[in-house]
Protein backbone atom coordinates (compact mmCIF):
# COMPACT_ATOMS: atom_id res chain seq x y z
CA UNK A 1 0.00 0.00 0.00
CA UNK A 2 2.69 2.36 0.82
CA UNK A 3 4.27 2.18 -3.02
CA UNK A 4 1.03 2.86 -4.09
CA UNK A 5 0.01 5.77 -1.81
CA UNK A 6 3.74 7.41 -2.87
CA UNK A 7 3.00 7.00 -6.43
CA UNK A 8 -0.21 8.80 -6.52
CA UNK A 9 1.56 11.09 -4.54
CA UNK A 10 4.43 11.87 -6.93
CA UNK A 11 1.97 12.09 -10.00
CA UNK A 12 0.00 14.66 -8.57
CA UNK A 13 2.68 16.14 -7.56
CA UNK A 14 4.40 16.32 -10.50
CA UNK A 15 1.21 17.04 -12.75
CA UNK A 16 0.37 19.95 -10.08
CA UNK A 17 3.96 21.60 -10.87
CA UNK A 18 3.11 21.18 -14.64
CA UNK A 19 -0.02 22.81 -14.47
CA UNK A 20 1.11 25.74 -12.49
CA UNK A 21 3.74 26.41 -15.58
CA UNK A 22 0.87 26.72 -18.40
CA UNK A 23 -0.99 23.51 -18.38
CA UNK A 24 -4.97 23.89 -19.63
CA UNK A 25 -7.59 25.23 -17.40
CA UNK A 26 -9.35 21.76 -15.77
CA UNK A 27 -6.16 19.73 -15.45
CA UNK A 28 -2.60 18.43 -16.73
CA UNK A 29 -3.66 16.30 -20.22
CA UNK A 30 -1.45 13.97 -21.73
CA UNK A 31 -1.60 16.42 -25.14
CA UNK A 32 0.40 19.03 -22.86
CA UNK A 33 2.52 16.38 -21.85
CA UNK A 34 3.42 15.54 -25.19
CA UNK A 35 3.38 18.98 -26.30
CA UNK A 36 6.30 20.05 -24.24
CA UNK A 37 8.43 16.55 -24.24
CA UNK A 38 7.91 14.39 -27.19
CA UNK A 39 10.91 15.77 -29.26
CA UNK A 40 10.17 12.91 -31.90
CA UNK A 41 6.55 14.05 -32.28
CA UNK A 42 5.78 9.82 -31.93
CA UNK A 43 3.07 10.27 -29.91
CA UNK A 44 3.98 8.69 -26.55
CA UNK A 45 6.86 9.41 -24.09
CA UNK A 46 10.53 7.71 -23.83
CA UNK A 47 11.66 7.61 -20.92
CA UNK A 48 14.87 9.87 -22.15
CA UNK A 49 12.16 12.78 -22.53
CA UNK A 50 10.08 12.49 -20.03
CA UNK A 51 11.47 15.98 -17.22
CA UNK A 52 10.30 14.62 -14.30
CA UNK A 53 11.42 11.81 -11.60
CA UNK A 54 12.74 8.80 -13.65
CA UNK A 55 10.97 6.56 -10.79
CA UNK A 56 7.94 8.10 -11.15
CA UNK A 57 8.22 7.74 -15.08
CA UNK A 58 9.39 3.88 -13.85
CA UNK A 59 5.94 3.77 -12.06
CA UNK A 60 3.50 4.93 -14.73
CA UNK A 61 4.62 3.29 -17.71
CA UNK A 62 3.11 -0.60 -16.44
CA UNK A 63 4.37 -2.37 -19.15
CA UNK A 64 8.34 -1.17 -18.62
CA UNK A 65 8.95 -1.00 -21.96
CA UNK A 66 10.39 2.36 -21.52
CA UNK A 67 7.43 4.28 -23.41
CA UNK A 68 5.09 6.49 -21.51
CA UNK A 69 1.71 5.85 -23.55
CA UNK A 70 -1.76 7.34 -23.12
CA UNK A 71 -3.39 4.58 -22.05
CA UNK A 72 -0.63 4.36 -18.76
CA UNK A 73 -0.87 8.16 -18.45
CA UNK A 74 -4.78 7.74 -18.15
CA UNK A 75 -4.37 4.82 -15.69
CA UNK A 76 -2.16 6.62 -13.36
CA UNK A 77 -4.44 9.95 -13.69
CA UNK A 78 -7.31 7.73 -12.45
CA UNK A 79 -5.39 6.19 -9.65
CA UNK A 80 -4.36 8.81 -7.73
CA UNK A 81 -8.04 10.40 -8.31
CA UNK A 82 -9.11 7.44 -7.07
CA UNK A 83 -6.66 7.60 -4.03
CA UNK A 84 -7.64 10.91 -3.47
CA UNK A 85 -11.26 10.40 -3.20
CA UNK A 86 -10.70 7.06 -0.86
CA UNK A 87 -11.72 4.48 -3.58
CA UNK A 88 -9.90 1.05 -3.66
CA UNK A 89 -6.04 1.41 -6.17
CA UNK A 90 -5.07 -1.22 -8.15
CA UNK A 91 -2.14 -2.92 -7.98
CA UNK A 92 0.66 -2.31 -10.18
CA UNK A 93 0.37 -6.26 -11.02
CA UNK A 94 -1.85 -8.03 -12.95
CA UNK A 95 -4.98 -9.64 -11.33
CA UNK A 96 -5.45 -13.25 -11.05
CA UNK A 97 -8.06 -14.17 -13.22
CA UNK A 98 -11.03 -16.45 -11.73
CA UNK A 99 -10.89 -20.25 -11.95
CA UNK A 100 -6.83 -19.41 -11.66
CA UNK A 101 -4.02 -20.59 -9.60
CA UNK A 102 -1.51 -18.07 -9.30
CA UNK A 103 2.23 -19.85 -8.28
CA UNK A 104 4.46 -16.78 -7.60
CA UNK A 105 8.05 -16.11 -7.55
CA UNK A 106 9.11 -19.73 -8.45
CA UNK A 107 12.73 -20.09 -8.79
CA UNK A 108 14.17 -21.21 -11.84
CA UNK A 109 17.73 -20.59 -11.23
CA UNK A 110 20.49 -18.34 -9.70
CA UNK A 111 22.95 -16.44 -11.90
CA UNK A 112 25.41 -14.45 -10.61
CA UNK A 113 24.16 -14.55 -7.48
CA UNK A 114 20.79 -13.16 -8.45
CA UNK A 115 17.83 -15.24 -7.70
CA UNK A 116 15.55 -15.60 -11.12
CA UNK A 117 12.13 -16.24 -11.15
CA UNK A 118 9.50 -16.65 -12.77
CA UNK A 119 5.06 -16.79 -12.04
CA UNK A 120 2.35 -19.41 -13.49
CA UNK A 121 -0.84 -19.44 -13.60
CA UNK A 122 -3.00 -22.51 -14.16
CA UNK A 123 -6.42 -23.08 -14.89
CA UNK A 124 -8.26 -25.07 -11.84
CA UNK A 125 -9.49 -27.30 -13.84
CA UNK A 126 -8.44 -28.43 -17.22
CA UNK A 127 -9.89 -31.16 -19.04
CA UNK A 128 -6.82 -32.26 -20.07
CA UNK A 129 -2.69 -31.48 -19.55
CA UNK A 130 -2.67 -27.30 -21.06
CA UNK A 131 -0.44 -26.11 -23.07
CA UNK A 132 1.48 -23.06 -21.72
CA UNK A 133 2.64 -19.73 -23.13
CA UNK A 134 5.83 -18.30 -21.85
CA UNK A 135 5.65 -14.72 -21.38
CA UNK A 136 8.55 -12.07 -21.69
CA UNK A 137 8.81 -8.73 -20.20
CA UNK A 138 10.29 -5.75 -22.05
CA UNK A 139 11.76 -2.47 -20.81
CA UNK A 140 15.11 -2.06 -23.31
CA UNK A 141 17.06 -4.86 -21.59
CA UNK A 142 17.53 -3.16 -18.41
CA UNK A 143 14.20 -2.61 -17.31
CA UNK A 144 10.61 -4.36 -16.74
CA UNK A 145 8.82 -7.37 -14.68
CA UNK A 146 7.37 -10.21 -14.61
CA UNK A 147 4.32 -8.80 -13.21
CA UNK A 148 3.51 -6.70 -16.18
CA UNK A 149 2.37 -9.66 -18.23
CA UNK A 150 0.21 -8.39 -21.42
CA UNK A 151 -3.18 -9.12 -20.52
CA UNK A 152 -4.14 -10.91 -23.60
CA UNK A 153 -1.62 -13.30 -22.84
CA UNK A 154 -2.84 -13.54 -19.28
CA UNK A 155 -6.19 -13.87 -20.28
CA UNK A 156 -5.37 -17.31 -22.37
CA UNK A 157 -5.15 -18.77 -18.94
CA UNK A 158 -8.57 -18.53 -18.66
CA UNK A 159 -9.14 -20.08 -21.70
CA UNK A 160 -6.81 -23.44 -20.94
CA UNK A 161 -3.47 -22.78 -21.42
CA UNK A 162 -0.69 -22.18 -18.58
CA UNK A 163 1.10 -19.27 -18.71
CA UNK A 164 3.98 -18.27 -17.57
CA UNK A 165 5.93 -14.56 -16.96
CA UNK A 166 9.59 -14.92 -16.42
CA UNK A 167 12.12 -12.35 -15.31
CA UNK A 168 15.60 -12.33 -16.33
CA UNK A 169 18.87 -10.91 -15.94
CA UNK A 170 18.27 -6.48 -16.50
CA UNK A 171 21.77 -5.12 -17.41
CA UNK A 172 20.90 -3.98 -21.00
CA UNK A 173 21.87 -5.59 -24.01
CA UNK A 174 25.74 -5.63 -24.03
CA UNK A 175 25.40 -8.90 -21.35
CA UNK A 176 24.20 -10.83 -23.94
CA UNK A 177 24.25 -13.55 -23.87
CA UNK A 178 23.33 -13.93 -20.77
CA UNK A 179 19.68 -13.06 -21.18
CA UNK A 180 18.99 -15.66 -23.90
CA UNK A 181 20.56 -17.90 -21.40
CA UNK A 182 18.54 -17.21 -18.73
CA UNK A 183 15.46 -17.44 -21.09
CA UNK A 184 16.19 -20.80 -22.21
CA UNK A 185 17.42 -22.01 -18.57
CA UNK A 186 13.49 -21.16 -17.75
CA UNK A 187 12.01 -23.02 -20.57
CA UNK A 188 14.34 -25.92 -19.66
CA UNK A 189 12.79 -25.78 -15.99
CA UNK A 190 9.41 -25.48 -16.94
CA UNK A 191 10.01 -28.47 -18.80
CA UNK A 192 11.36 -30.44 -15.80
CA UNK A 193 8.94 -29.37 -13.74
CA UNK A 194 5.76 -30.05 -15.94
CA UNK A 195 4.05 -33.04 -14.37
CA UNK A 196 4.66 -31.30 -10.77
CA UNK A 197 2.08 -28.55 -12.33
CA UNK A 198 0.34 -30.00 -14.60
CA UNK A 199 0.62 -28.80 -18.21
CA UNK A 200 2.09 -30.63 -21.32
CA UNK A 201 5.94 -30.17 -22.09
CA UNK A 202 5.55 -30.82 -25.79
CA UNK A 203 3.41 -27.96 -26.03
CA UNK A 204 5.14 -24.54 -25.03
CA UNK A 205 5.22 -21.21 -26.92
CA UNK A 206 7.18 -18.20 -25.89
CA UNK A 207 6.10 -14.41 -26.42
CA UNK A 208 7.66 -10.70 -25.61
CA UNK A 209 6.82 -7.44 -26.04
CA UNK A 210 10.14 -5.10 -27.28
CA UNK A 211 13.01 -6.20 -25.84
CA UNK A 212 11.09 -9.36 -24.41
CA UNK A 213 10.03 -9.86 -28.35
CA UNK A 214 13.75 -9.71 -29.17
CA UNK A 215 13.96 -12.20 -26.56
CA UNK A 216 11.35 -14.08 -27.73
CA UNK A 217 12.43 -14.40 -31.42
CA UNK A 218 15.93 -15.36 -30.22
CA UNK A 219 14.82 -17.90 -28.46
CA UNK A 220 12.37 -20.18 -31.18
CA UNK A 221 14.92 -19.50 -33.75
CA UNK A 222 18.19 -20.33 -32.20
CA UNK A 223 16.90 -23.92 -31.15
CA UNK A 224 20.34 -25.80 -30.83
CA UNK A 225 22.66 -23.33 -31.46
CA UNK A 226 25.12 -24.14 -28.31
CA UNK A 227 26.69 -20.98 -26.90
CA UNK A 228 23.13 -19.44 -27.04
CA UNK A 229 21.84 -22.38 -24.86
CA UNK A 230 24.01 -21.86 -21.40
CA UNK A 231 23.29 -24.52 -18.63
CA UNK A 232 21.54 -21.98 -16.37
CA UNK A 233 19.73 -23.13 -13.88
CA UNK A 234 21.27 -26.70 -15.13
CA UNK A 235 18.40 -29.43 -16.13
CA UNK A 236 20.49 -29.44 -19.42
CA UNK A 237 18.57 -33.12 -20.38
CA UNK A 238 15.98 -30.90 -21.46
CA UNK A 239 15.26 -28.62 -25.08
CA UNK A 240 14.80 -25.07 -24.40
CA UNK A 241 13.11 -24.70 -27.50
CA UNK A 242 9.68 -23.66 -28.27
CA UNK A 243 6.89 -24.85 -30.57
CA UNK A 244 5.53 -21.13 -31.88
CA UNK A 245 6.43 -17.63 -31.26
CA UNK A 246 4.34 -14.35 -30.20
CA UNK A 247 6.46 -11.34 -31.15
CA UNK A 248 5.26 -7.66 -30.41
CA UNK A 249 7.45 -5.29 -32.02
CA UNK A 250 10.25 -6.96 -31.27
CA UNK A 251 13.89 -6.07 -32.90
CA UNK A 252 15.58 -8.89 -35.15
CA UNK A 253 18.05 -7.48 -37.07
CA UNK A 254 20.20 -5.39 -34.85
CA UNK A 255 22.24 -4.36 -37.50
CA UNK A 256 19.46 -2.89 -39.37
CA UNK A 257 18.73 -1.37 -36.52
CA UNK A 258 21.17 0.24 -35.39
CA UNK A 259 21.29 2.40 -38.67
CA UNK A 260 17.68 2.97 -38.58
CA UNK A 261 17.36 4.31 -34.82
CA UNK A 262 19.02 7.38 -33.13
CA UNK A 263 18.01 6.22 -29.98
CA UNK A 264 19.12 2.59 -30.25
CA UNK A 265 22.75 3.64 -31.03
CA UNK A 266 22.58 6.36 -27.97
CA UNK A 267 21.94 3.29 -25.66
CA UNK A 268 24.39 0.58 -26.65
CA UNK A 269 27.80 0.70 -28.08
CA UNK A 270 27.83 -2.86 -30.29
CA UNK A 271 30.55 -3.59 -32.86
CA UNK A 272 29.07 -5.25 -36.43
CA UNK A 273 29.66 -8.97 -34.79
CA UNK A 274 27.69 -8.38 -31.42
CA UNK A 275 24.91 -7.16 -33.46
CA UNK A 276 25.36 -10.34 -35.62
CA UNK A 277 25.36 -12.39 -32.83
CA UNK A 278 22.34 -11.21 -31.14
CA UNK A 279 20.16 -10.71 -33.83
CA UNK A 280 17.26 -13.76 -34.05
CA UNK A 281 17.30 -13.87 -38.06
CA UNK A 282 21.24 -14.86 -37.93
CA UNK A 283 19.69 -17.94 -36.82
CA UNK A 284 16.85 -18.84 -39.17
CA UNK A 285 16.35 -22.12 -40.84
CA UNK A 286 13.62 -23.87 -42.43
CA UNK A 287 12.69 -26.22 -39.77
CA UNK A 288 11.61 -23.07 -37.07
CA UNK A 289 8.61 -22.84 -35.28
CA UNK A 290 5.49 -20.38 -36.23
CA UNK A 291 5.30 -17.03 -35.78
CA UNK A 292 3.06 -14.23 -34.99
CA UNK A 293 4.39 -10.43 -35.07
CA UNK A 294 1.74 -7.82 -34.31
CA UNK A 295 3.68 -3.99 -34.51
CA UNK A 296 1.75 -0.35 -35.39
CA UNK A 297 2.62 1.41 -37.98
CA UNK A 298 3.42 4.36 -35.82
CA UNK A 299 6.32 2.87 -33.69
CA UNK A 300 9.03 5.40 -33.60
CA UNK A 301 10.93 2.84 -31.11
CA UNK A 302 11.26 0.27 -33.09
CA UNK A 303 10.70 0.58 -36.95
CA UNK A 304 8.10 -1.46 -38.76
CA UNK A 305 10.94 -2.49 -40.82
CA UNK A 306 12.14 -5.21 -38.22
CA UNK A 307 9.14 -6.97 -38.39
CA UNK A 308 8.22 -6.90 -42.09
CA UNK A 309 11.74 -8.07 -42.16
CA UNK A 310 10.96 -11.52 -39.98
CA UNK A 311 8.01 -12.04 -41.97
CA UNK A 312 9.63 -11.61 -45.45
CA UNK A 313 12.32 -13.95 -44.49
CA UNK A 314 10.30 -16.55 -42.62
CA UNK A 315 8.01 -16.68 -45.95
CA UNK A 316 11.39 -17.01 -48.37
CA UNK A 317 12.17 -20.34 -46.18
CA UNK A 318 8.55 -21.45 -46.49
CA UNK A 319 7.81 -20.95 -42.72
CA UNK A 320 4.55 -19.68 -41.64
CA UNK A 321 4.61 -16.30 -40.23
CA UNK A 322 1.76 -13.42 -39.53
CA UNK A 323 1.86 -10.34 -39.23
CA UNK A 324 -0.70 -7.86 -38.58
CA UNK A 325 0.05 -4.31 -38.47
CA UNK A 326 -2.34 -2.21 -36.44
CA UNK A 327 -2.53 1.47 -37.90
CA UNK A 328 -1.69 3.95 -35.85
CA UNK A 329 -0.83 1.99 -33.04
CA UNK A 330 2.56 3.20 -31.46
CA UNK A 331 5.43 0.99 -29.29
CA UNK A 332 3.07 -0.63 -26.92
CA UNK A 333 0.01 0.11 -25.65
CA UNK A 334 -3.58 -0.98 -24.50
CA UNK A 335 -4.55 -1.80 -28.26
CA UNK A 336 -2.14 -4.65 -28.10
CA UNK A 337 -4.02 -6.59 -25.12
CA UNK A 338 -7.45 -5.63 -26.37
CA UNK A 339 -10.31 -8.26 -27.71
CA UNK A 340 -8.97 -8.57 -31.44
CA UNK A 341 -5.44 -8.70 -30.63
CA UNK A 342 -6.13 -11.30 -28.00
CA UNK A 343 -8.56 -13.29 -30.22
CA UNK A 344 -5.31 -13.47 -33.31
CA UNK A 345 -3.40 -14.91 -30.35
CA UNK A 346 -5.23 -17.24 -29.03
CA UNK A 347 -6.59 -18.52 -32.57
CA UNK A 348 -2.55 -18.42 -34.00
CA UNK A 349 -1.75 -20.45 -30.65
CA UNK A 350 -4.72 -22.86 -30.85
CA UNK A 351 -3.49 -23.60 -34.28
CA UNK A 352 0.18 -24.41 -33.33
CA UNK A 353 0.00 -26.10 -30.19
Amino acid sequence: MKSVSTTGVGIFLFLSILTAQGAPQGGYTFDSLLERQDKDKDGALAKSEFKGPQQLFSRMDTDQDGILTRAEFEAGRKSRQGGRSGQKQQPSSRSVPEDVTLHRDLEYAVADGESLKLDLYLPKAPDRKPPLMVWIHGGGWKNGDKAQVNRAILRLSEAGYAVASINYRLEDLYIHPKQIHDCKGAIRWLRTHAEKYGYDPARIAVGGGSAGGHLALLLGLSSGVEDLEGSVGGNTDKAGSVRAIVDLYGPSELKVFSENSARFNAAHKFNPEQLLHASPLTYLTPDDPPVLILQGDKDNTVPLEQSQLVDKRYKAAGLVSELHVIPGAGHGGAVFSDEERYQLIKAFLDKHL
